[in-house]
């Protein structure tokens, strides 16, 4: 045990023997172990002893000149120096000086010596008058300094100089040792420590974890106040990791790209670990607001085969903290640190193409599932928003008609809103997508200048980050898909990959929708044109089997439908055999008309039809398709033609023939009159009436025309119906005196006039007046009566006492060329068809009401003037 009462009383001088003991006692106390602390400890109370000194002090330094640590000895007990005193010691002070100039320095008085600093210090009752100091030497370096004091002047001579420099020699080597042990003993140490931690990180491939273990294990090896782990991301610099911070929420989105000056990126780029004193003198440094500043700080890149993947920082709230030593002991934890990373993210990667290949699998099974364009869509944003974690998806589709980009189905955050919306060709981020073909990532969308606003404003959402991909259609994008607002880790180049082949699939979802819906539609308006078709159609095998038949099919054979599907189509024909032979020429040439066929209706009655046939494929199989025309109404048509020749030729000879008859008795009457017994005017009224007949019956022609084509009623105006009446009764009056008919009018006081052309009313009414003389017996009545059927209209009304009108003829005698079927005088058939034609183009109403052999009542309606027509 050394005793540290060194103070002596008076000054005497050392024989050789005491000296030589001494420094045998000093090797023997110096060389006694390999702890530095107890070498330096041991050192600084031999050296005291020596020299009689009241304090004392060891300082060491590093390898690079360096305050490493120090020992002071000071009212009795040994501690360690204050780091900041001792280096402003060594900054200003005689121990600097000393190591600077490598020699020794010995002061009488320290108020006379420019190298010695005052440090006041409250627990010291008599500052120090003389010291002494010397140097802990080394060939290569200098160890220490070793400095006493004493309070009186001139404590010390040149013979404790010389005693204390070859203390401090043996001191030099003997912490030179114990330094060299205690680095190898470091090393082995740190060596075990780094396997250790390598096996720690080992232990797991998750990424996260990895990171959190890095930082866990890096205190081991060097202490700090924070950490940080950067990795390399999408050509930028981003933190992932941190430890330390008191508001981590104000770092988590640090990020630098490789372009620029920062020193993280300086860092990267030189590949070499990087220490500062005080980081704060960094030209391009920036501190975090709310974060403690940070002055001591290392930095080293993150290395991997060759490649960077990242960096990784230390801080410390001190200046000075770290050393080069400091910063090779945090590379070397790196290199490992690196490797781990390196691991878990080729592990990640390999993991992530696993699911992107899952992934896209179950999508494109879910793609296939429907063909339904809005439920393949809806499904696709599903699986997409789940697959990236985003907060909002969606798609959108080009609008052939406008080009406007129309948002056909969101997942999400305002998915409701979004859907429908519009984005003029160009706009927004996903308009620029559609323009260019361009897939884009977009990491804050509101600063984008490409960005628009409007679906934010009209929905609410806040949109962030933002991946778009165009979906492509051969040489053409028809749409884009969206993701916005990642929920866990940000997007990134990979998850833009992803979703381009996502919209690959959609691609073709979508074009086997469309196609799809356009063969529904096909079929479905197909099916409504065969089933609504006004031409009866039935489809049949190649075999001839009824496989379907349309609603007018059904109707004119009389069958339904589920009667006609089974059987053969040649059944339903008087001739099996022919029928058979027109189903094989279909089949053989694909089409074929047939005319001159009849078909079976169910009630036995056969029916006149022209049939094509048409040879069509479904499903891969033959069918044909047979058309029917039904020939039933155009022979009803041609006979009615037939006979509305014959009739027309009668009723023009007619009066032809009795003209022809006049002028040839006028012409026998100018050779001599005594050929003849009638008057020469009486003569020529009958040519005038028969001219007259001739030409009413052309203008029947040809009114009707006229009111099929709507080219009428030109000349309406309001009229009397009761001077209507009168005129037209008294045209037809001399007739019905000459067959002793009674002609009666009925015609109600104070009748409104009518809105109406005078011509085509008195020509309805003559036509009506002359059926009833034509058909009323001889004396028989007929009567004409008019009244105000209600506000609006005129009824007017001609009654017989003819045979009548069936009930089946009531409706078709107002048909072209149709009369009663018991009709015993001849005619066209088309007084009653202009009636018609000229009352409802006056927009009233003509009906017959008969009770068969009790004569017959026709009536029609006139609208009544306006009071300013009127006027």
């Amino acid at each position: 045990m050394i005793k540290w009462s060194w103070r002596r009383k008076g000054r005497r001088r050392r024989g050789e023997k005491e000296k030589v003991n001494l420094l045998l006692k000093v090797a023997q106390e110096l060389s006694a172990g390999l702890d530095i602390v107890a070498v330096a400890r041991r050192t600084v109370a031999l050296g005291g002893r020596a020299v009689g000194a009241d304090t004392g002090s060891l300082l060491l330094l590093d390898e690079n000149g360096r305050l490493m640590w120090g020992v002071l000895f000071f009212k009795g007990r040994l501690r360690s120096v204050v780091p900041d005193r001792a280096r402003r010691v060594l900054e200003q002070g005689l121990a600097g000086w000393v190591i600077r100039h490598r020699q020794p320095a010995l002061i009488a008085d320290v108020e006379k010596d420019k190298r010695w600093i005052h440090l006041p210090h409250p627990q010291r009752e008599v500052d120090p008058a003389a010291a002494i100091c010397v140097p802990l030497l080394l060939p290569h370096r200098v160890v220490g300094v070793l400095t006493f004091t004493h309070t009186q002047p001139d404590a010390f001579d040149r013979e404790d100089l010389e005693l204390l420099r070859i203390i401090a020699d043996q001191a030099a080597v003997s912490i030179e040792n114990a330094r060299l042990f205690t680095t190898e003993e470091q090393r082995r140490q740190l060596a075990d420590t780094l396997s250790e931690i390598a096996r720690t990180l080992a232990a797991t491939l998750d990424l996260d974890e990895v990171l959190s273990l890095i930082l866990e294990q890096l205190e081991r090896v060097v202490p700090y106040d924070s950490a940080s782990i950067f990795l390399l991301q999408d050509n930028r610099l981003t933190i992932r990791a941190w430890r330390g911070f008191e508001h981590p929420e104000r770092i988590q989105n640090l990020s630098f790209p490789l372009d620029g000056e920062h020193i993280m990126v300086r860092l990267v780029r030189q590949r070499e670990p990087m220490v500062c004193a005080d980081v704060q003198q960094e030209p391009d440094w920036e501190n975090v607001p709310d974060i403690p500043t940070i002055h001591g700080w290392i930095g080293v890149p993150l290395v991997s085969r060759g490649e960077v993947v990242g960096a990784l920082t230390v801080d410390s709230l001190r200046v000075g903290a770290y050393t080069d030593a400091d910063a090779r002991l945090v590379a070397a934890f790196a290199d490992h640190a690196a490797v781990a990373i390196a691991n878990a993210r080729l592990y990640r990667q390999t993991q992530r193409r696993l699911e992107e290949v899952a992934f896209l699998y179950e999508t494109s099974q879910a793609l296939t599932a429907s063909l339904d364009l809005k439920e393949v869509l809806r499904t696709l944003m599903g699986h997409v928003r789940e697959h990236f974690r985003v907060e909002a998806v969606s798609v959108a589709l080009v609008d052939e008609e406008s080009s406007d980009l129309v948002f056909q189905v969101a997942v999400g955050a305002a998915s409701d809103q979004v859907v429908g919306m519009r984005l003029k060709p160009g706009q927004g981020i996903a308009g620029w997508v559609v323009q260019t073909g361009q897939p884009v990532l977009v990491q804050a969308a509101r600063k984008d200048p490409r960005f628009y606003s409007g679906v934010d404003q009209a929905t609410g959402f806040q949109t962030g980050a933002l991946m778009a991909v165009p979906i492509w259609l051969g040489d053409e994008v028809i749409g884009v898909i969206e993701a916005m607002n990642p929920q866990e880790e940000p997007l990134d180049e990979e998850d833009l990959r992803l979703l381009h082949n996502v919209a690959a699939l959609a691609a073709s979802a979508i074009q086997n929708a469309w196609l799809y819906a356009r063969a529904r539609d096909a079929e479905q308006r197909y099916a409504s044109l065969f089933e609504n078709s006004a031409d009866p159609i039935l489809i049949t095998d190649a075999s001839g089997i009824i496989t379907d038949a349309n609603r007018r099919l059904c109707q004119m054979l009389g069958y339904e439908k589920e009667e006609l599907l089974g059987r053969r189509m040649v059944d339903l024909h008087p001739d099996p055999e022919k029928a058979h032979l027109r189903l094989q020429r279909a089949l053989q040439e694909g089409e074929g008309t047939f005319a001159r066929v009849e078909a079976i209706a169910r009630d036995g009655s056969t029916i006149p039809l022209e049939i094509r046939a048409t040879r069509i494929l479904h499903d891969n199989r033959p069918y044909i398709q047979w058309v029917w025309h039904d020939l039933t109404e155009r022979m009803r048509l041609e006979k009615a033609r037939r006979d509305l020749t014959h009739m027309i030729v009668h009723d023009l000879r007619s009066p032809i023939s009795t003209i022809m008859s006049s002028l040839e008795l006028i012409h026998a009457a100018q050779r001599d009159e005594s050929l003849i017994s009638m008057p020469v005017d009486e003569l020529f009224a009958i040519a005038r009436r028969s001219g007259e007949k001739l030409f009413l019956l052309i203008d029947s022609i040809l009114d009707l025309a006229k009111l099929e084509e709507s080219k009428t009623l030109s000349q309406r105006q309001p009229l009397d119906p009761a001077r209507l009446v009168e005129e037209v009764v008294e045209q037809v009056r001399p007739q019905a005196i000459a067959q002793n008919q009674r002609l009666e009018t009925h015609i109600a006081s104070g009748l409104p006039p009518v809105l109406g052309d005078q011509r085509l009313l008195q020509r309805v009414l003559l036509n009506l007046l002359d059926n009833a003389l034509k058909f009323t017996p001889f004396e028989g009545r007929i009567r004409v009566t008019v009244e105000q059927a209600d506000p609006d209209m005129v009824l007017f009304a001609v009654s017989d006492t003819g045979p009548g009108v069936a009930p089946e003829d009531q409706e078709r005698i107002f048909e072209r060329f149709t009369r009663g079927g018991d009709t015993l005088v001849r005619g066209t058939g088309l007084g009653l068809a202009f009636c018609k034609l000229a009352v409802e183009a006056h927009g009233g109403r003509i009906w017959v009401e008969s009770v068969p052999s009790e004569g017959a009542t026709f009536k029609f309606t006139i609208p009544i003037a306006e009071p300013t027509e009127a006027a």
